[in-house]
């Protein structure tokens, strides 16, 4: 468990309508790119990536997913 950690996310977004615009929040630009290049085919301005600067943080590491 971290706590106090600043750095950089990266969001990858797209701008094609005005809804739900944020499709994923990385701790690596790595993992971003890869992100958006499966998800950008999906939107007709394709996918976006940025960095954004987080001062402070808490992160467990632990994402909890529900499949219906």
């Amino acid at each position: 468990m971290q706590h106090g950690n600043s750095g950089d996310i990266w969001i990858v977004y797209h701008d094609s309508w005005a809804d739900n615009n944020i499709l994923g929040v990385f701790d690596s630009a790595e993992e971003a790119m890869e992100f958006q290049e499966q998800v950008s085919p999906e939107f007709p301005h394709g996918a976006l990536l940025t960095p954004f600067h987080v001062p402070w943080r808490y992160n467990d590491h632990v994402t909890e997913l529900t499949m219906e």
